[in-house]
């Protein structure tokens, strides 16, 4: 038994330096991986820095020729705005003139044929006037002879209402005078013949058969 513990501790202690060698031996491995993979590194970060530098420095190329375009072409722009300003200036100043003189003349003519108008105006009221006084007084001859018209005309219908008056007074005489002597000769008896008669009465005179 002690022969096969010190067998045990021999194999132990020979996988242990075995162990701690591998361990050393990956440790430096390790270390030189870690330190080949860190001057990689550095190297990458420096050629990074080189093409960030680069880049930055072709932006700002970039925005320095743009912001110089810009400028270059504002400027242009605000030179031919201010041309064309001139211009349209020029030519308002041109039309405003022309259109002064338009509306000068305008107001000219225009006055010219106010003027004419009212002397037009002027005559023909007062021979406008003259016809109203012409006017007014056949006006007055017409209105005293359609008084008289009237008045002929008021009379001949009085006239013509009487006569019509007295021929329908004669036609019922007649009528009833006609009633009466038919009743007189009818072989009819008293009572009956006044009845006929009422009849007749009412028939020819209505309103004065009611109030008798």
């Amino acid at each position: 038994m002690q022969t096969g513990l010190a067998r045990t501790q021999d194999t132990v202690q020979t996988g242990l330096s075995t162990a701690q060698d591998a361990w050393r031996g990956n440790v430096r491995r390790t270390s030189r991986n870690l330190k080949k993979t860190q001057r990689k590194m550095k190297r990458n970060l420096v050629s990074m820095q080189d093409s960030v530098q680069s880049g930055l420095e072709q932006t700002q190329d970039v925005l320095q020729g743009g912001l110089d375009f810009a400028q270059d072409t504002w400027h242009d722009n605000f030179r031919r705005a201010s041309k064309n300003l001139k211009k349209a200036q020029r030519k308002m100043k041109r039309n405003l003139e022309s259109m002064q003189d338009s509306v000068q003349s305008g107001l000219e003519q225009t006055q010219d044929v106010l003027q004419s108008g009212l002397s037009k105006a002027q005559s023909v009221l007062s021979t406008g006037r003259k016809n109203v006084k012409r006017a007014g007084k056949g006006l007055q001859k017409a209105t005293g002879s359609l008084k008289g018209a009237q008045e002929s005309a008021q009379q001949q219908l009085a006239r013509y209402a009487r006569k019509r008056k007295r021929s329908k007074v004669l036609f019922r005489l007649g009528l009833l005078s006609g009633v009466v002597l038919v009743l007189l000769y009818a072989p009819w008896p008293g009572s009956e013949a006044r009845r006929q008669l009422g009849k007749w009465w009412q028939q020819v005179f209505p309103g004065q058969g009611q109030h008798a």
